[in-house]
C-alpha cells in the first residue's frame, strides 16, 4: 500500500511535489468504507481521484510514478544490455534555466509484508546521484545510503547489502542491483512494484492482453466478469483463435510474374506462418421474434460490433479484478474516458464498498459528477493546476481552509465557479471572432 510518493524536477513539476494516501484525522467521512487502518497505527485512503485542466499535468503526475517503476526494474538489465555510457531516458522540467542543473528527485513511502519502507532516488541523464532505503519498526532507520559511489549500510538491520558496494556501477540503482542478486529484502520491493499496476484509459493495448488471457484461463474471472456485464445484455463471452491474414501464393503466382516480389512475399507468409494465431473476443446477445419470444443468441465480434464505452469496461476489469481480488495498486489516467458517468461512478463506489484486501486505486479524470461529499472524501479529491511559470502545482481539497471547504460543501459548483483552480478557462475576446471571420462587422 502507498503511503506518499514525491517527485521534484520531472517534466512540468519543478519543485518537490507529494501525492498522500495517508488519512486526514479530522476527517470523520466514509471512514468505515474508503479507508483501512495498518497495525492499528496509520489510517489509509483506499482511493485518491485528481483533477485538473488539459495540460495541467495530471498525466504527467501517473508519468513520474511509472518512470520510477520502470527505472527500478530495468535499471541493472538496461546497464547489462546497453554500453556503460546510456543516458536514462529522464525528462527534466524545462521552463527554467536552473533545473537543466538539478538531479530529478524520485521517493515512494510504502508498506510491503506488513514493514513500512521509504525508497528513493536522485537520478540525473547519466548517472545515479543519490539513493536511500529506510524501514521503519519502532522508529524510522536506514538501511543503506548512497551518494554517488558511495554506499553505507546499516550493518545490522540490512546484511545483504554487505559487500556489494563494489558491485554497482554509477548508473545502475543498488537495490536493483540486490534484487538481481535474490536478496530478501530487495527481491520482495521489487515484485512489490512490480504489481503496481500503472494503465492508460485512453486506449486498452496495456491490459487488453491480460484481460483475455485471463478470461481463458481462470473460470472464477471468467464468471464474475459476465455477471458485472449483465446489463449490457450480453449473455455468454468465447475466445477463439483468429490466423492472421496471410498471402495466398498461388494467386499471387498467376498475377505477379515478378520473381522477387513473389520471394520477397513467400519470405513473409514463412514468418506469418510461425506467429501465434490472435485471440478474438465474442459475446453473444439474446435474438427475439417479433413477439418479444427469445429464438437465438447471435455472436458479435467484440472488437468490431461492440461499442467503445463497452470494450473499455470489459478490458479494464482484468486489472480491477486483480487489484482488489490482490491487494494490490491501480494508476488509471484518464479512468472517465469512454464511459458514462454514471457507470464510472458505480465502479468507484463497487472499488470503495467492496474492497477488503486493502487494494488502492489513484485515478485522473474530468467527469465533475464524480466530485461529490457522497463519492469521496475531501482529503481523497486532488487538484494539479500551472502558474504562469508553466509549474504544475498538486493541491488536496483537504488544504483548503474551511471558509470555502466543509463537509457539506458541493464540491463541483466549487470547483466549476474556480474556489479550487484547476479548470479550464479561455477568454471569449473579439479577436477569436476577427481571425476566424475575418473583420467582424
Amino acid at each position: 500500500m502507498i503511503l506518499e510518493f514525491k517527485v521534484e524536477n520531472f517534466l512540468s513539476f519543478r519543485d518537490l511535489t507529494t501525492l498522500s494516501m495517508v488519512k486526514a484525522k479530522s476527517f470523520k467521512e466514509h471512514k468505515d468504507t474508503h479507508c483501512f487502518t495498518i497495525d492499528n497505527k496509520i489510517s489509509l485512503l483506499k482511493s485518491a481521484i485528481i483533477y485538473g485542466n488539459n495540460a495541467s499535468g495530471k498525466s504527467n503526475l501517473i508519468e513520474a510514478m511509472e518512470f520510477m517503476k520502470q527505472i527500478i526494474i530495468n535499471s541493472f538489465r538496461d546497464a547489462l544490455l546497453e554500453n556503460i555510457d546510456r543516458k536514462f531516458p529522464l525528462e527534466k522540467f524545462a521552463l527554467n534555466s536552473n533545473s537543466e542543473q538539478k538531479p530529478s528527485f524520485f521517493e515512494l513511502s510504502f508498506f510491503n509484508n506488513g514493514t513500512k519502507y521509504r525508497y528513493g532516488f536522485e537520478i540525473d541523464y547519466d548517472k545515479i546521484v543519490a539513493e536511500w532505503l529506510y524501514h521503519t519498526t519502532s522508529k524510522e532507520v536506514y538501511l543503506f545510503k548512497r551518494e554517488l559511489q558511495n554506499i553505507e549500510i546499516n550493518k545490522s538491520a540490512f546484511k545483504e547489502g554487505l559487500g556489494k558496494e563494489d558491485d554497482v556501477k554509477g548508473n545502475v540503482l543498488f537495490l536493483s542491483v540486490l534484487a538481481t542478486l535474490g536478496k530478501e529484502t530487495s527481491s520482495s520491493i521489487l515484485e512489490w512494484l512490480k504489481k503496481f499496476n500503472i494503465i492508460n484509459g485512453i486506449h486498452d493495448r496495456d491490459h487488453k492482453r491480460y484481460t483475455i488471457d485471463k478470461l481463458k484461463s481462470d473460470k472464477n474471472f471468467f464468471n464474475w466478469v459476465l455477471h458485472f456485464i449483465k446489463f449490457l445484455e450480453i449473455s455468454n463471452l468465447t475466445t477463439r483463435e483468429e490466423d492472421v491474414n496471410e498471402i495466398n501464393l498461388d494467386t499471387l503466382r498467376e498475377k505477379e510474374k515478378d520473381e522477387e516480389i513473389i520471394n520477397l512475399l513467400t519470405s513473409i507468409h514463412k514468418i506469418q506462418s510461425k506467429q501465434p494465431k490472435r485471440d478474438q473476443l465474442l459475446t453473444y446477445h439474446r435474438k427475439y421474434d417479433e413477439n418479444h419470444v427469445l429464438v437465438d443468441t447471435i455472436s458479435f465480434n467484440f472488437d468490431k460490433q461492440e461499442s467503445e464505452g463497452t470494450k473499455k469496461l470489459l478490458y479494464l476489469l482484468g486489472p480491477w479484478y486483480d487489484t482488489l481480488k490482490n491487494g494490490n495498486v491501480l494508476i488509471i489516467d484518464e479512468l472517465d474516458s469512454r464511459l458514462h458517468s454514471h457507470l464510472t461512478l458505480r465502479l468507484i463506489d463497487f472499488f470503495h464498498k467492496s474492497n477488503v484486501n486493502q487494494a488502492q486505486l489513484i485515478c485522473a479524470v474530468h467527469d465533475i459528477s464524480l466530485l461529490n461529499k457522497k463519492t469521496f472524501r475531501r482529503d481523497q479529491i486532488w487538484f494539479v493546476e500551472k502558474n504562469q511559470f508553466g509549474v504544475s502545482e498538486l493541491i488536496s481539497l483537504a488544504d483548503f481552509k474551511t471558509d470555502k471547504v466543509r463537509n457539506k460543501s458541493a464540491f463541483d459548483k466549487n470547483y466549476l465557479g474556480g474556489q479550487y483552480g484547476a479548470i479550464p478557462y479561455f477568454e471569449l475576446e473579439d479577436t477569436l471572432n476577427q481571425l476566424l471571420y475575418g473583420e467582424v462587422r
